[in-house]
């Protein structure tokens, strides 16, 4: 089942840009953002035929998921970008749960469900900082020199995956998966957006201000399926952090509790280890 695009539009208070296959949603709403678009609107597409995750991974988007971006104009500068991925998070893990599913939340950007962290859902911001498009990690990483407290925020977005009417053994990766119809039996897709829309907002709105930002991080470490648990990281660029995870930054980062001391990792792929 995919989602019904005009039933959508009447449960959605914002604009709904539908398509039945597209390369990604992301791409398709900046391109809205460049022209204009509102805050909320929202990207859906039935499948993607080049989806992609936060350290540029391939991301499996039959149909049956819930494929969607949403164009969000927070009221701040560039150095809060990383609130986002939050707000995105908390908002996909209270719509599965809205659907009976009990997830967790894995450093960076994925819903997770069981011991075994099968992948639920994914979330990837790609915020555009001085018209320039910056996914998945600080400002002034992307753009050297660069003052994130000085740049300008032109819009964002956040992209959001949900393994909803489909099973895993529909989608083609090489890590454990799993979906809402794997846990609950079938789901209505349109449900599930609207759902996911709602609360997005929501977070984003509160992650707007000192306090509300506060609170999502004390709701995320409520959910964490990290914190606290031994971790490799392996970063983009080659490096490898070992230890335990044991906070995360107000930018998103992971602190990581090694053998010579704390680390701050900014993005990589997170493993959780075995304890001996």
């Amino acid at each position: 089942m995919t989602v019904d695009a005009d039933r959508l539009r009447s449960l959605v208070d914002a604009p709904v840009v539908h398509r039945e296959s597209v390369p990604s949603t992301n791409d398709l709403a900046r391109a809205e953002g460049r022209d204009g678009a509102a805050h909320g609107t929202f990207v859906v597409a039935d499948e993607q035929s080049a989806g992609r995750g936060r350290t540029g991974n391939a991301w499996a988007s039959p149909p049956g998921g819930v494929w969607s971006s949403t164009l969000v104009s927070p009221d701040f500068d560039a150095s809060h970008v990383g609130r986002l991925t939050f707000a995105g998070g908390l908002a996909a893990a209270e719509t599965v749960e809205a659907f009976g599913v009990d997830a967790g939340l894995k450093w960076p950007n994925d819903v997770v469900v069981g011991d075994d962290a099968r992948k639920l859902c994914g979330v990837l911001t790609e915020a555009v900082v001085d018209e320039v498009p910056v996914a998945g990690k600080p400002v002034d990483e992307v753009l050297p020199g660069t003052d994130p407290a000085d740049a300008e925020l032109s819009f964002a977005v956040l992209g959001i995956g949900v393994n909803a009417a489909l099973d895993p053994s529909d989608l083609d990766v090489d890590r454990e998966v799993t979906t809402l119809r794997e846990e609950v039996g079938d789901v209505d897709a349109t449900e599930v957006a609207a759902t996911l829309h709602e609360r997005l907002l929501a977070w984003v709105e509160r992650v707007g201000t000192d306090d509300g930002f506060a609170a999502a991080l004390d709701a995320w470490r409520d959910r964490s399926a990290t914190l606290g648990e031994r971790v490799r990281v392996e970063t983009r660029g080659g490096e490898t952090v070992v230890g335990t995870a044991s906070g995360v930054t107000s930018r998103g980062a992971l602190v990581v509790e090694t053998a010579d001391g704390d680390v701050t990792v900014t993005e990589g792929e997170c493993s959780r280890l075995r304890r001996a």
